[in-house]
């Protein structure tokens, strides 16, 4: 299989945070010729004469006076380190979730799996029968008469770590409970205030609006060149103009199974704008009776750059302190082995606010995905790469390819009828959890309430290619 990997800066400094020599450097990329313009050695970062995060690395961070006061207060003050005390805070935080439907006797228990996974693992019901029928996808109250289709293993970051990155380099989902590295940044975010001086109070960042809970990611922008990317930018109705021509242009395009290749839910395309997180939080924190599937809903999203750009360029407003936050999704080779990969192909650290009852669509990432609640929970139905024909998946050359046209609050199995069929599990995240996710693995994600969740991709493996490929993905 052919395909070309986006190569990213490599990592320039060991678990200890020093940098590594560039003597040691050439020798490691010695035979990747085509790599010279990556991987030109960074310099370090000063750091504020204010405070050192300890966590911080050399190369990566915020080394503003704002952020390095603000940690600084915490970290000394208000909430230093202290594991124990961050692990009970999430546990604290935690509600009960009910047991898997799996019998544990029979099939597997998910809280004391085995090294070796279990045959046919994860464990996979019927989508419609059984997942979506037992808890529909607009119900954000978790069901408390019944159990849920888990079939993930869940493991302690201290008692199962061997199992956990045993099942992690065999590219398997699983879930982490009680890293207390996690767990001290998740009591962090939860203090009043925190999240909004850390960001920037006046800092806008981007975010999506929609006046229903869907959300589903939308490109129009992929299939014009830079000239027309840069005029949209400037003109809305030149991007109505722009859209329209293009589809005029654009042969019609069809799904695998030959039908034309529409949106169930057409009204499930967000509008894109950037806000502060103080505005988002206004409009999201509301009450129960105007956080129903009828009403607005908002998403706000931050991205540190990393490794694409140091400098934090890759976005307006970038927040970078993500890889002071967050230093279990650092680009380290050791530490961060269970969550990353492949560090050297990060692509940068992105974080995305969810209003309760959002609905980001039923998708595929071509990339190993960690992905961490920091606040709040979520609930995440997964389906294998294996389920790729049985998913209705929009088409390459789609504004929103990759994605399900299926709306799984309320699937066509009339015009969908291969949906009936579909298979999955799922889990519901909670502060302080981390969920792994190989590449080309389905999500659809529900916000069961507000909450603060972070992702970083770490490079592909070849697992599941094949399935993806004959759905007409490469």
């Amino acid at each position: 299989m052919q395909r070309q990997q986006r190569r990213r800066r490599r990592r320039q400094e060991d678990d200890d945070g020093e940098l590594r020599s560039n003597q040691d450097k050439e020798e490691e990329d010695s035979d990747d010729d085509d790599d010279d313009d990556d991987d030109v050695p960074l310099k370090p970062l000063p750091f504020s004469s204010i405070y050192r995060v300890p966590e911080a690395m050399e190369t990566l961070g915020d080394r503003s006076n704002e952020y390095a006061t603000l940690r600084k207060l915490y970290d000394t003050e208000l909430l230093p380190e202290h594991p124990q005390r961050s692990l009970d805070f999430v546990k604290r935080v935690t509600r009960p979730v009910p047991p898997s439907v799996l019998d544990a006797q029979h099939d597997y228990d998910i809280y004391h799996c085995p090294y070796d996974p279990p045959p046919n693992y994860p464990r996979e019901w019927n989508l419609v029968h059984n997942v979506l029928n037992d808890w529909p996808a607009d119900d954000t109250n978790i069901p408390t008469t019944s159990g849920i289709h888990q079939g993930l293993c869940v493991f302690d970051y201290d008692k199962d770590y061997d199992k956990a990155l045993h099942y992690r380099q065999l590219e398997l989902p699983f879930v982490v409970v009680n890293d207390p590295r996690v767990a001290r940044a998740a009591e962090r975010w939860h203090a009043p205030g925190y999240v909004e001086q850390m960001v920037g109070p006046n800092v806008l960042h981007r975010a999506e609006y929609n006046t229903n809970n869907h959300f589903l990611y939308h490109a129009p922008n992929a299939f014009g060149g830079q000239e027309e990317q840069e005029e949209n930018e400037k003109d809305e109705e030149a991007e109505r103009h722009l859209r329209s021509r293009r589809s005029r242009r654009r042969p019609a395009l069809r799904d695998l199974q030959g039908r034309p290749a529409e949106l169930q839910n057409k009204e499930a395309v967000p509008d894109a704008l950037r806000m502060t997180f103080a505005d988002w939080l206004r409009k999201a924190n509301v009450t129960a009776d105007h956080a129903s599937p009828q009403h607005e809903h908002w998403y706000f999203r931050l991205i540190g750059c990393g490794y694409m750009d140091p400098d934090g360029s890759c976005d307006d407003g970038s927040t970078e302190a993500l890889f002071d936050e967050l230093p279990f999704f650092q680009p380290r080779h050791q530490n961060n082995a269970l969550y990353l990969g492949d560090p050297d192909e990060q692509i940068g650290i992105h974080c995305r606010f969810g209003m309760k009852g959002v609905i980001a669509e039923n998708h595929y990432d071509p990339s190993r995905n960690a992905i961490a609640v920091l606040m709040g929970q979520r609930r995440y139905i997964l389906s294998h790469p294996q389920q790729c024909a049985h998913l209705a998946l929009l088409p390459p050359g789609h504004d929103s390819a990759r994605h399900s046209a299926v709306d799984y609050t309320n699937p066509d199995l009339v015009r969908y009828p291969e949906f009936a069929h579909a298979t999955a599990n799922e889990v519901v995240l909670q502060a302080g959890q981390v969920l792994y996710l190989p590449t080309n693995w389905f999500h659809y994600i529900v916000s069961l309430e507000l909450n603060y969740q972070c992702n970083t991709r770490s490079g592909e493996s070849d697992h599941y290619w094949p399935p993806i490929q004959a759905c007409g993905f490469d």
